[in-house]
């Protein structure tokens, strides 16, 4: 039976998918999409995953895309820190990768970064992991910050570092990124996403790089700053996707400003037609136990009513005991709000021509009860249109190539596939054929079929057609 689940799932990959037959075991469970983490590991690493991956799905109909997401901006303390408790009001002096803090100051720490004290400014706040120890920095005294403990909390080798309202000019593409970016490419990288965007401005040497590089990856871009937010339309513009980057965004705006600002970053992106992925400690207790809790099956179902494209799952799978549990837990919970009305786009008066078409099919394909909408296309931008309604139905997407055919896999509610000539004369025979395949139709089944005038031309989107599949 076809699994008609539409929310997609990303899991990342790390140690605990490296087992023998582990990717194979995850695509059954119903992964859709993986994540390679560039803050851990190296390229090495990355390639071998990426290579199992590509084996592993070449007997399966549709292709696995892959998203490199850049590290960032994302600092942390020196891996020589001793660990310590600091209590409210104590003060701390801060120093950047390269400076020598005097002997004999007092709390001393350093940071993984060199001119560390040149992002933080006034108003800054200087968080460790993942909320606590929290610090205000009172002052800079040469290379060093001084900040005072606002809220207490231990601290260790290795823990992130955020500062709050950073204050450096394009520090959110880092000479890492730019090296981790030419592996993505390499690699073959569909997805790839930019941490601590505060900015379309950021979104830019990112997507020059990429195209200096031959690459036709699309860019997300990663929510999780206050500056982030407030400048989200001009973001969701000129980014082709979101990702709402809860863990980080927690630590930047407070906890308790997450779960509204989530769902207005949903809605914002739905509405502009672009990818939006929830992510961070989506099923947490998983990472040691084999079921989630029932908050957090609440908080994936929030997120898939809301119309998040996708739903994504970090050291659950990359690193926890049960990986495979994990993304049969998330499609379960995901499949079963599903039956609830999911929030997509609304109509906001004229569209674009390709737009308004794919519109109208969709019109169509429920006012005759279609059991699918097939959408034969060469960028994916047709079967994007459609999606962001978050129709009851299947979108097939018959892709001119393989490449965009994975990078749609990403998307709400479309299934993509690479177009196959089926030997017969007519093309929209065959791509019928072809999605009988992928949707489990049968013959007789009514669909609607969207064409264009020329096979393999973009944005010529224009006819609609009520077709019986043979």
């Amino acid at each position: 039976m076809f699994d008609f689940r539409q929310t997609k799932i990303v899991a990342t990959l790390g140690p605990a998918t490296d087992l023998p037959g582990q990717i194979e075991m995850l695509l059954s469970a119903g992964l859709d999409c993986v994540r390679i983490n560039c803050s851990y590991g190296g390229a090495e690493d990355w390639q071998r995953r990426v290579e199992d991956l590509r084996a592993t799905e070449r007997h399966r109909q549709r292709p696995v895309p892959v998203i490199f997401d850049l590290q960032g901006l994302k600092m942390r303390l020196a891996p020589g820190t001793a660990e310590m408790s600091l209590v409210a009001g104590t003060q701390v002096r801060f120093y950047g990768a390269g400076s020598a803090p005097p002997a004999g100051e007092g709390h001393v720490l350093q940071v993984d970064r060199p001119g560390f004290a040149e992002l933080v400014g006034d108003g800054c706040e200087l968080v460790i992991g993942d909320g606590t120890p929290r610090l205000a920095a009172l002052a800079r005294d040469g290379e060093a910050v001084i900040a005072s403990v606002t809220s207490p909390g231990t601290l260790g080798p290795g823990k992130g570092v955020t500062v709050t309202n950073v204050q450096a000019e394009g520090a959110s593409f880092t000479e890492k990124d730019e090296r981790d970016l030419l592996d993505a490419v390499r690699l073959g990288a569909e997805f790839v996403a930019i941490s601590y965007v505060r900015s379309a401005a950021d979104i830019e040497p990112v997507r020059r790089r990429l195209a200096e590089a031959g690459s036709r990856a699309r860019v997300i871009a990663k929510i999780e700053q206050r500056q982030a937010y407030d400048n989200l339309d001009e973001i969701i513009a000129a980014a082709d996707g979101v990702m709402v980057a809860r863990g980080d965004l927690g630590v930047a705006v407070g906890h308790e400003q997450v779960p509204l600002m989530q769902k207005d970053i949903i809605r914002r992106a739905t509405q502009a037609g672009k990818l939006v992925i929830t992510a961070t400690q989506m099923l947490e207790s998983m990472i040691s136990s084999p079921v989630p809790t029932r908050a957090e099956a609440a908080d994936v179902a929030n997120a898939v009513i809301d119309g998040t494209s996708a739903v994504m799952l970090s050291a659950e799978t990359s690193t926890g005991a049960y990986p495979v549990e994990a993304v049969t837990k998330m499609g379960a919970i995901a499949g079963a709000a599903e039956s609830e009305e999911i929030r997509g786009a609304h109509d906001e008066g004229r569209e674009a021509a390709d737009a308004a078409v794919m519109h109208a099919a969709l019109y169509l394909s429920h006012a005759t009860g279609a059991r699918a909408l097939i959408v034969p296309t060469t960028t994916g931008s047709a079967a994007r249109a459609v999606a962001k309604y978050r129709p009851r139905k299947p979108i097939v997407a018959i892709a001119d190539d393989a490449f965009v055919a994975a990078q749609l896999n990403a998307e709400w509610g479309v299934f993509a596939a690479a177009y196959e000539d089926q030997g017969v004369e007519d093309r929209t025979k065959s791509v019928l054929l072809q999605a009988k395949e992928i949707a489990e139709l049968e013959s007789g089944d009514q669909v609607v079929v969207t064409a264009g005038p020329l096979a393999g031309r973009p944005g010529a989107t224009n006819v609609i057609a009520l077709r019986e599949v043979p």
